[in-house]
């Protein structure tokens, strides 16, 4: 198993599928990122791909918002939790939903296979890109954002910790803290149009959202 999904294999082993395994700090601060990635791009009518789906809390969470998403499409590398999100979605009776289990860094040709199969028009990123390095996160964004950049109105919607903290550094278990200028910077490389939220969660995270006009 690749070392960016490792932490969350162990944490299902000491958690199941509870919350726990996805290694969040608090429900809350899920809630939170949730609420500010609907606040920076409408989410209406949009064909979603989530990229590290979880427990398809995202979903769970644009329903209970009556957001009316036009299509959505999961993706989670960890075997469990991928059941768990296709035992959720048939529970819930979730409309145009569907989980595919597979590591989206390893499988080069997902993003364009995801725009090309299932009309995908946004990527969406949320917290799966904690245990990668900096690097790494930049060489999956740009894939992702190569196979959307030309649909109408595409977008690139992530999230990532920010190392613009006034507190002392703190322990952030596996996860890893990006230069939040340098992501920056690398999103306008690509489109003029982005926009950058850092204060929905003091100075813990930042979030840019990428559009392809």
């Amino acid at each position: 198993m690749a070392k960016y999904l490792k932490p969350y294999q162990q944490a299902v082993k000491s958690f199941g599928t509870e919350f726990e395994a996805l290694l969040w700090n608090s429900e809350q601060m899920q809630t939170r990122r949730f609420e500010a990635m609907a606040e920076t791009v409408d989410l209406a009518g949009r064909r979603i791909a989530d990229l590290g789906a979880g427990r398809a809390d995202f979903l769970a969470f644009l329903v209970a918002r009556g957001i009316d998403y036009g299509r959505f499409v999961g993706v989670e590398g960890v075997a469990e939790l991928n059941a768990f999100c296709e035992k959720r979605a048939a529970k819930e009776s979730w409309r145009e939903a569907s989980f595919l289990h597979g590591d989206f860094v390893d499988d080069e040709l997902l993003f364009q296979r995801l725009v090309r199969e299932r009309g995908i028009d946004t990527f969406t990123f949320s917290g799966s890109l904690n245990t990668f390095g900096e690097k790494l996160a930049k060489k999956t964004l740009h894939r992702a954002w190569s196979a959307i950049e030309r649909t109408k109105d595409g977008c690139v919607l992530f999230n990532f910790l920010s190392d613009q903290r006034r507190a002392r550094a703190e322990s952030t278990g596996p996860a890893t803290r990006f230069n939040t200028l340098e992501m920056v910077r690398w999103a306008f490389e690509r489109t003029p149009l982005v926009a950058v939220r850092h204060d929905y969660l003091g100075d813990h995270d930042c979030l840019i959202a990428m559009r392809s006009g």
